[in-house]
């Protein structure tokens, strides 16, 4: 008789303690569901290829505060840049993915080729990767069927390096008084056609090659 009473006290308690259990865990998630508010996110309306700018391209997407993370974009915050990577059509915009500047992007069928430069010939060393200049050549000897001509229009930078091989963009941020000649370009590598890029180093052989901005 005292072990049937011992069994049901015990049944009766567990029953009690899983009860209490489903209930605080009811009001656990009950509580976070609560707790778990929606925010809109940024993401690309459409694709958007390497080097391209995404203005115009973008939509919002609600989500769970929850599943918000810091690089995300929130809605009401400017998004501008350029894209450094190929953002698929209802990605996730992050903050990584983009850059202030222009992105140097080689395309299918376009090749890479670096010339020199100095201070002068590179507009006074004010040139980033992918800005968009014009190539000028003017010959070593001036003669009456020597003339100097513009020999590439619209190509972009794909690097700039000072005498080190060491990227003056960078070596320019530091700003160490010290290293001036560091962040003076030396070298500037194109991104143009096979063709254009043949064009190039005759012309450069030839004569001296100079940078046009816009």
């Amino acid at each position: 008789m005292v072990s049937f009473r011992k069994k049901t006290t015990l049944i009766a308690i567990s029953l009690i303690l899983a009860a209490g259990l489903s209930f605080l865990q009811y009001r656990y998630f009950k509580n976070m569901a609560e707790s778990d508010g929606k925010i809109q996110v940024v993401i690309a309306a459409s694709d958007i290829e390497a080097g391209e700018a995404v203005g115009g391209r973008l939509g919002l997407k609600t989500i769970p505060r929850s599943a918000y993370v810091g690089e995300m974009y929130l809605l009401g915050e400017k998004v501008e840049g350029f894209a450094k990577v190929d953002i698929g059509s209802g990605s996730y915009l992050l903050k990584n993915m983009l850059s202030e500047g222009r992105v140097p992007v080689v395309k299918d069928g376009m090749r890479r080729v670096t010339i020199s430069v100095n201070l002068t010939s590179s507009l006074a060393g004010k040139i980033r990767p992918g800005e968009v200049v014009d190539i000028g050549w003017v010959p070593k000897e001036r003669g009456k069927d020597a003339a100097g001509k513009v020999i590439a229009e619209k190509v972009q930078i794909y690097d700039v390096v000072n005498k080190m091989g060491e990227d003056t963009v960078k070596k320019g941020e530091k700003k160490n008084q010290y290293e001036k000649d560091m962040f003076i370009p030396a070298a500037v590598t194109l991104i143009v056609t096979p063709d254009q890029a043949v064009v190039i180093k005759d012309y450069e052989s030839k004569g001296s090659l100079f940078l046009m901005g816009y």
